[in-house]
């Protein structure tokens, strides 16, 4: 049995459209040519060029809903400083592998740096029947497991814990200097606080990154039942891979993240080419740059709808 066709079961032992149709100029089948209806050819290159218009405004508008981007700082992503180190548990050692493969393959298509064997996990892929227990069970025995708890807040944590969401994922991450460097603690008065002694004073660049040092996907095995191991992969690497917003409004636009939403036949197979453009711009736009986020929309909208 393909990885692609297996399905988490009850007792889960394992717990586009095309070009022309996009563009409106498909021809008839039979249909005529003719080099004396040059009117017809340019009706159709300006409803080409007004559909094209409307793929673009449509793809920098699916960035902007799953692109959660504080004001001052870079969108978060997986650094050379703290690369990517996927673990599974919770599957048959098969299933696991396959799984672990899938989501690896797609980090490096994407360009995320992934780290060599034998390193230590930062990116927890958990499938469990019962994850809310497993949760609180694991928050009780490490302490750093949503990194610092006075910088995200005891109600954004809760509400990790009490999700009823098939797929739910925890991003920790960390302010590293231009350079790459952690940013060290100042202490002044009864206050402490992340400093970069070495900023300079620019608009133009940040002068400090918001890096991802581990997330952690939590898949809901009786909840996840009816998709399959690539689809699941699929949606793993996404928001594993960004930190992204997986409820947010995405419209009519193609994305793996249809995949809860969705049922049967109309579920998304893996990631699109939406999804794909997405995480190859993330990893190929300039982190400290300020307009980094318009610049992912161009590339995204470029690859989607090519002039």
């Amino acid at each position: 049995m393909s990885g692609d066709d297996r399905r988490l079961r009850a007792r889960w032992s394992a717990v586009p459209l095309t070009l022309c149709v996009l563009f409106g100029i498909c021809p008839n089948a039979g249909a005529q040519t003719s080099a004396e209806t040059p009117p017809h050819l340019d009706s159709v290159t300006v409803e080409a060029a007004r559909h094209r218009e409307l793929v673009v405004q449509q793809a920098k508008a699916f960035v902007s809903h799953i692109a959660p981007k504080p004001y001052d700082t870079s969108m978060a992503r997986w650094q050379t400083v703290a690369p990517i180190c996927p673990l599974v548990a919770g599957l048959p050692r098969d299933d696991g592998e396959y799984i672990l493969t899938r989501v690896s393959g797609i980090a490096a298509a994407a360009g995320a740096p992934l780290a060599p064997e034998h390193c230590k996990p930062n990116f927890y892929i958990v499938f469990s029947a019962t994850p809310d227990a497993l949760l609180k069970a694991w928050n009780r025995r490490d302490v750093y497991m949503f990194g610092d708890e006075t910088e995200q807040g005891g109600g954004k944590i809760r509400k990790f814990l009490n999700s009823k969401s098939p797929i739910r994922v925890w991003y920790n991450a960390e302010l590293f200097s231009d350079e790459g460097t952690p940013l060290g603690n100042r202490v002044g008065g009864d206050r402490e606080w992340r400093a970069n002694l070495r900023a300079r004073a620019t608009r133009l660049v940040f002068n400090e990154t918001r890096d991802l040092t581990s997330a952690l996907v939590m898949i809901d095995a009786p909840r996840a039942q009816g998709v399959n191991f690539g689809q699941l992969a699929a949606y793993i690497a996404l928001v594993g891979l960004a930190e992204v917003r997986p409820d947010a409004d995405q419209a009519d636009a193609p994305t793996i993240l249809h995949l809860f939403s969705s049922s049967g036949a109309e579920r998304p197979a893996g990631l699109s080419r939406w999804d794909q453009a997405f995480l190859k711009a993330l990893y190929h736009t300039e982190h400290t740059d300020r307009q980094q986020l318009e610049e992912i929309k161009t590339a995204v909208a470029a690859e989607i709808a090519p002039r």
